[in-house]
């Protein structure tokens, strides 16, 4: 991979921590715990509190992916699979620039069934 592709990769990598960064402060407070008398309210902020959980859940993953691929850049690893060391394809690099793993392994880890290091909802966050 060129300087020219790292540098872009980079930067792409920086402005998703950003929106991850933003999205994580500003869904806080959606989990705080309202009191309410009707009970068709609460189970509605409960369920809402929930799915707001979820993505910050997500969210927080992503972020640490999205961490952990700034730190492959800056040490040299980055665009290696990190169980094989085989070189990651460009174009997964671009479609999922945090992942860790080619799609090989990828692959491998999702039919042998352990976590999975790509977010289940990247695509979410291409689309966006």
């Amino acid at each position: 991979m060129d300087a020219n592709q790292l540098a872009k990769l980079k930067r792409t990598l920086k402005a998703q921590q950003k929106v991850a960064i933003h999205d994580l402060s500003e869904n806080r407070e959606i989990i705080t715990v309202e009191r309410s008398a009707d009970e068709l309210d609460q189970t509605g902020r409960s369920t809402e509190r929930e799915f707001a959980i979820l993505g910050l859940s997500r969210r927080s993953e992503l972020l640490r992916n999205i961490q952990a691929a700034l730190g492959r850049i800056d040490d040299g690893t980055f665009g290696k699979c990190v169980d094989c060391e085989e070189v990651i394809g460009q174009n997964r690099l671009s479609a999922v620039p945090w992942t860790p793993l080619c799609i090989r392994c990828q692959e491998a880890a999702d039919r042998s069934g352990t976590t999975n290091s790509e977010p289940p909802y990247q695509l979410d966050i291409n689309a966006a």
